[in-house]
């Protein structure tokens, strides 16, 4: 893999310009290994022949690509803005022989405050997640045969939530392409865990079938696929808000914490809280839509029950609990 950057040793200068921020005098070398990491991390998001596309028309030649030149800005900003992140994080001390330093000009410059530095770090990340969002919604648009067929796009085609706007239509998440994917491996453990059982094998594979197919469906069938996804988007923010960084949720999600965060030795245990009070009602409205799934099938196939809604009870069983 080749970096899309620092073609005729310009790499500083063209930081600058997709950043706004990096200073163009800077030393490349400094901040290489930060763009080597972030350029792995979109390569495996897009796909090795996305980035292959790029790269060629980077360092070799054009391309017979429609917009071959906004692939590569849309690949190169996203991985310019999270190697410039994760370098300032990691600059605000020099490392030397005797230790870590921190320079500053007393007369001319002033260390700033840690709430300061958080917002700074939020603005830039924030920024850095809205340009991975364009790079997505570009390759959407953009027809490439080497997006379509990249293991992402294929890993959609097994899903009822095959998409952002299905996934925010459901429940909201800014429509972020960038968090849809990320979390497209709690849609699919959602969907084999929970709506697999709730439906029963038939059912399930001949709703999912005749979805991938786009085959016309029954009455009865389309009612079933909206509970179904209905109840996946709302399993799914359960297991991603426990599993995630708060970093990496929507900010309209990310939100609904703030209130937790005030005050820093009080932080950790609200926002514990918080989260726990926010699963238990994701949890408490994707059980219904799952009953709600289950009636409907007991309504259709009043004869054929797979999951009763209440327990048998057993006439030898002559103890209670309270």
């Amino acid at each position: 893999m080749k970096l899309l950057f620092n073609k005729n040793d310009k790499g500083a200068e063209e930081l600058q310009e997709l950043t706004g921020s990096f200073y163009a005098n800077n030393d490349f070398g400094r901040i290489k290994t930060d763009i080597l990491l972030e350029s792995e991390k979109i390569l495996d998001l897009v796909g090795a022949p996305v980035y292959q596309l790029a790269e060629t028309f980077y360092h070799d030649a054009p391309l017979n690509v429609p917009d071959q030149d906004d692939l590569l800005q849309h690949l190169q900003l996203p991985i310019a803005l999270m190697a410039t992140f994760r370098y300032y994080q990691s600059n605000i001390m020099s490392h030397e022989d005797s230790g870590r330093k921190l320079k500053v000009d007393k007369d001319n410059e002033a260390t700033p405050w840690e709430w300061m530095l958080d917002r700074d770090d939020e603005a830039q990340l924030r920024k850095a997640y809205t340009t991975i969002d364009r790079l997505i919604r570009f390759l959407d648009k953009s027809g490439l045969t080497e997006w379509i067929e990249s293991d992402q796009r294929k890993a959609t085609r097994e899903l009822f939530i095959n998409n952002t706007q299905a996934f925010h239509s459901r429940y909201p998440i800014d429509e972020s392409p960038r968090f849809f994917y990320a979390v497209l491996p709690f849609i699919a453990e959602v969907q084999k865990k929970y709506i697999a059982k709730a439906l029963g094998k038939t059912a399930y594979d001949n709703l999912l079938s005749k979805f991938q197919s786009d085959t016309e469906l029954l009455e009865t069938e389309e009612i079933l696929l909206d509970l179904v996804q209905t109840a996946i988007p709302l399993l799914t923010m359960a297991i991603a808000v426990k599993r995630l960084s708060l970093q990496v949720l929507p900010e309209g999600v990310v939100q609904q914490f703030r209130a937790a965060q005030q005050g820093r030795s009080a932080s950790q245990p609200a926002l514990n809280a918080t989260i726990k009070v926010f699963t238990d009602e994701l949890h408490l409205e994707a059980k219904k839509a799952l009953d709600e799934i289950k009636q409907e099938l007991q309504k259709n196939n009043p004869d054929k029950v797979e999951y009763p809604l209440l327990p048998n009870n057993s006439e030898t069983n002559k103890y209670c609990r309270t």
